[in-house]
Order: C-alpha cells, then structure tokens, then sequence
C-alpha cells in the first residue's frame, strides 16, 4: 500500500488548499491513471516473467477498485482468485485433494487401452515458494508512482 501526506512548505500548503478542487482532481486523475499502470504492469508479471501462463485465470483475474471519499481518493490493485495468495506469499502446508476421475493410457510403465479411474479424495503436503507479481510490479513502479505524484501537485500549484 502507499500513501502520501503533504506535509512541508507552508506556503505550498496553502497554494493547494486554496487550489481546492483542482488540486484534487490533478492528483486523483494521477493516483487512477498509476493504478492502471499497475495492473497493467502486474498482468505483464503474469504473462511468464513470475508465473508460467497454464490458463490465464490468475492474470485476467487482475482487477482495480477506485474509491473517492471526501479529500481522499484510493486505488486498490487486487485478485480474487483462490490461488493468489498462495502464490503471493508461498505456502507450506497439507491440502485436501478432492476425489476424481483420471484417464489413463498406460499401467506400470506398459501401453494399455485408454481407460478412465478413479482417485479417492487424499492429502497433499505442500511447498510452494513466493512467486510475486503483486509486491514486486509496486516496487518496480516506486520511482515512477513517486514522479507522477510530484507531477501532479506541480500541476495543481501551476
């Protein structure tokens, strides 16, 4: 998450305050457009520089949330995908795997004619390392969140 309070000159505090509306329009067009960027940046993550592409679910799964409340306006870059989070921040523990069917085409290293089985519900010990697309396309973006935001409030000072 990132946030920014001006804090300061007390004369381009007064410049801002007294720019009003404008000030704030400026900054939230520029805190909407970054958060654009980032899911954009996210989902390029997405696309095999983090995770290999199996279907797509996870990248087109990258979603924005702008809220505007009062002075404040916040951009939120998010998935709701059940396997997010996992792959976020790793996870070791025991999953259930739920119960199957499976074709098979071969038994005991041997040919045999397709034939569908099925596989009882079992656990699954799991070791799956940090893959993240979320924490590293913010940071990949800090100098550029950090200029456009100065942009934005020369802008409102101009």
């Amino acid at each position: 998450m990132i946030s920014a309070q001006f804090a300061g000159d007390k004369a381009a505090q007064d410049r801002l305050e007294a720019r009003g509306d404008a000030a704030q329009s400026a900054i939230g067009r520029a805190i909407v457009k970054l958060g654009n960027d980032l899911k954009s940046n996210v989902q390029q993550k997405l696309s095999g520089e983090v995770l290999q592409v199996r279907s797509g679910a996870l990248r087109e799964g990258i979603a924005v949330r702008i809220e505007e409340s009062g002075a404040a306006v916040k951009t939120t870059v998010y998935s709701d995908a059940r396997y997010a989070a996992a792959q976020e921040f790793g996870f070791t523990g025991t999953v259930s795997v739920r119960a199957s069917l499976r074709r098979i085409k071969s038994a005991f290293g041997r040919p045999i004619a397709a034939t569908t089985i099925g596989v009882a519900t079992f656990s699954r010990r799991m070791n799956l390392p940090q893959r993240s697309f979320l924490r590293s396309a913010l940071d990949d973006m800090a100098t550029d969140i950090g200029q456009q935001i100065g942009d934005a409030v020369r802008e409102a000072l101009a």
